[in-house]
């Protein structure tokens, strides 16, 4: 199952939330409108009324050895952990949206995107696009359906 490091983990994250980890998930991908922007993992969970978005530094590796240069070591030193905590009902809307409009949205700042189509979906990368009263994320996670019905079951206060 879980390592006893894992384990320790989901712990401390389930004591700093006040509950039961309710949600656990992971975008290999993350950007918000005029904020953060993330390329590697950044770990997502939940009890029920906070979503929480959290990353970590990641170190570059060939072959498995981490790398000791000078610009690894600058890029460690300048790294600042992100952690957003979204009220689950102030969330507006979830959709599914391609990565190249969700990509034009983070440049433009424009984020009337209609939601992906039945052709896109297909043959595009598609992102999950979370929008609240004034804030736009957009996330690259693995099960965009059951993500939505549990974000969905938190804000009908179905635990």
């Amino acid at each position: 199952m879980y390592d006893e490091e894992t384990l320790e983990f989901i712990k401390e994250r389930e004591e700093n939330l006040g509950g039961r980890l309710l949600l656990r998930t992971y975008a290999t991908w993350f950007a918000e409108v005029a904020g953060e922007r993330r390329e590697f993992g950044v770990f997502m969970y939940s009890d029920g009324d906070t979503l929480v978005i959290e990353d970590f530094f990641r170190p570059s590796k060939v072959l498995g050895y981490e790398i000791e240069t000078k610009r690894e070591k600058e890029r460690k030193k300048n790294y600042r952990k992100m952690e957003i905590f979204l009220p689950v009902e102030r969330i507006d809307s979830i959709s599914l949206v391609t990565k190249g409009k969700a990509e034009t949205a983070l440049k433009t700042g424009n984020i009337n995107i209609p939601p992906s189509g039945g052709i896109s979906k297909v043959f595009c990368r598609t992102v999950t696009m979370i929008k609240t009263e004034n804030r736009t994320f957009f996330f690259e996670i693995p099960d965009h359906k059951k993500f939505i019905n549990d974000i969905n079951r938190f804000k009908n206060k179905e635990k």
